[in-house]
């Protein structure tokens, strides 16, 4: 059995967070989670390694080594079943909540006898968390809020996870009926960054494919079916091929974009593509990721076809390294982008502030500034740009001094803590570090953390309207966690010339192929290639940034 350096990482995390709620040394929880980083950094799959060679690696002892052999020779890791078996399912739920850490989980269980998140929030409801020491009424308030945003969140799932399983359905059903008979449609096929599930169309009986889902069954009279596989809820509608074009648009499209479809053309009529059926209505053809109601007041975006692809993207901007919390060294980070078939790299391991990440002290990034330059030396058809993702202080102002700030070819700022800002505080604040002079890109403007955490509120327009007055750019960052700046707001930036970039946000090697999801963001919002740094030349790149400086 395999299991990804994460999904190993994020059990470990889980087994010393457990054992925390029950009180366990913090000597040993802590092992745990400084195994959960150091695994989830690693480049290499721990999957393909023995126990010694494990141990052999700063972070790893032989308890965790071999717990990682067991898991991966019998799926399971025994003394995080153990835990588990004495422990709420509810209550290990709650461990999922962002911000609620073991030990209040444990107060809320030992003391209110609480086992759920569902128990959690009615008993917020009633107040009853404020006989807790050490919680007032904020505090219940920020706990009433993110329970709610999990029991929302709980049954919903990455764009990221969905689109490969999808994929792999299809396939199956595709072998038993034949190409062109069924397809992907729902969620999935509009590129959303979170699913609920999986919808499938076609124009076979749909009894067929139940060997492929679990608990397949029949509902209005036969013309839909639904069941799951791998745990993902699905479903499948049969139709038939003189209507497959409109079902198709029907099947693949906002419900509010349809009423203002059909408002504007009439009804949709039948047709074997949906190129047809638009064609019919009078209507130009809108690319399934772009019907969507939001982009009904921006007619030339809902309707351009052109999509921005990987191959236009030339450089990765947003990466840290082994200088402050990457998993590979600036030189590794450098050839691996070389070796994808990009041009250039734009280095942005954290500043000072963030000690929680290992930032860069001034004199480690002269130390860094000096690798780029004998790296840089040694290219001759790839560059790496002297970046900085600086933290934006409580006040808006950004790390490092002014002066020092100069030094930099680019500066990405980024908000990473003092994240209860209301919408007034947090807008004021990115609008501050906005207007720096030094400020040449806004990284993940909402903080969120999709499913996990919602982001702080900020007023988008203004935010974006002092990006286009100051010359500065807003990130989409492609980490399938974030996808931040949300789509939505795309319009807007074009709409108000502020040039955007799909950046990966890479801590590691893997990470660098996030880009792969910021691109269906992009894609949504109308954004094209010349609206993106990301899908600038070197040249151009260096010759954008020399004018902002």
């Amino acid at each position: 059995m395999s299991y990804t350096n994460k999904e190993v990482a994020s059990l470990f995390r889980e087994l010393g967070k457990i054992m925390e709620i029950h009180g366990e040394s913090p000597f040993k929880t802590r092992a745990y989670e400084n195994a959960y980083r150091t695994i989830r950094s690693m480049t290499e799959p721990v999957a393909e390694k023995t126990s010694v060679e494990l141990q052999s690696i700063p972070g790893i002892g032989k308890a965790i080594a071999d717990k990682t052999v067991e898991l991966m020779e019998t799926g399971k890791i025994s003394a995080l079943e153990k835990y588990r078996e004495k422990t709420p399912p509810g209550v290990v739920d709650m461990l999922q909540i962002k911000g609620l850490g073991p030990k209040k989980i444990k107060q809320i269980w030992t003391t209110l006898g609480i086992e759920s998140v569902g128990e959690l929030l009615y008993a917020c409801n009633e107040n009853r968390l404020v006989t807790l020491d050490g919680v007032g009424l904020k505090t219940q308030k920020d706990i009433l809020a993110k329970s709610k945003y999990y029991l929302q969140s709980r049954d919903k799932m990455h764009y990221a996870k969905v689109l490969s399983v999808a994929q792999e359905v299809l396939k199956k059903m595709t072998e038993q009926v034949g190409d062109g008979k069924v397809m992907i449609v729902g969620d999935v096929r509009r590129q959303m960054p979170v699913i609920a599930g999986m919808s499938f169309m076609g124009s076979d009986d749909g009894s067929k494919f139940k060997s492929i889902f679990e608990n397949w069954t029949v509902s209005n009279e036969g013309e839909s079916y639904q069941g799951t596989f791998e745990g993902i809820q699905s479903t499948y509608v049969q139709v038939r091929e003189d209507e497959w074009g409109r079902r198709a648009i029907e099947l693949s499209s906002d419900a509010e974009f349809l009423t203002l479809l059909m408002d504007k053309y009439g009804e949709l009529p039948d047709g074997g593509q949906e190129e047809e059926v638009f064609n019919a209505l009078g209507c130009p053809y809108i690319l399934p990721a772009r019907r969507e109601s939001r982009l009904w007041g921006y007619p030339e975006l809902m309707t351009e076809t052109q999509e921005v692809t990987m191959a236009d993207v030339k450089g990765v901007i947003h990466a840290h390294s082994t200088y402050s919390d990457g998993g590979a060294t600036l030189a590794e980070m450098a050839e691996a982008c070389r070796a994808k078939g990009y041009t250039y790299l734009g280095i942005t391991d954290h500043s000072k502030a963030a000690f929680y990440a290992n930032g860069l002290e001034e004199s480690r990034v002269k130390l860094q500034w000096s690798e780029i330059d004998e790296l840089n030396e040694q290219f001759t058809d790839f560059r790496i740009f002297k970046g900085i993702e600086a933290d934006i202080l409580s006040d808006g102002s950004i790390d490092y001094g002014d002066e020092f700030l100069e030094g930099f070819d680019f500066v990405i700022a980024s908000v990473h803590s003092v994240l209860n800002m209301d919408e007034e505080r947090a807008t004021a604040r990115l609008i501050a570090a906005i207007e720096h002079p030094a400020m040449t890109l806004l990284g993940h403007p909402t903080g969120r953390l999709l499913l996990s955490r919602e982001g702080y509120p900020i007023q988008h327009k203004k935010v974006i309207d002092a990006a286009s007055a100051n010359g500065v750019a807003i990130e989409i960052n492609a980490n399938p966690y974030r996808l931040d700046l949300d789509w939505k707001w795309i319009p807007y930036a074009l709409e108000k010339g502020v040039p955007l970039s799909i950046n990966p946000d890479a801590h590691s090697i893997a990470g660098i192929d996030d880009i792969q999801w910021g691109i269906p963001v992009a894609i949504k919002g109308g954004a094209k290639t010349e609206n993106l740094l990301c899908c600038k030349s070197a040249d151009d790149f260096a010759e954008y940034i020399s004018r902002k400086k």
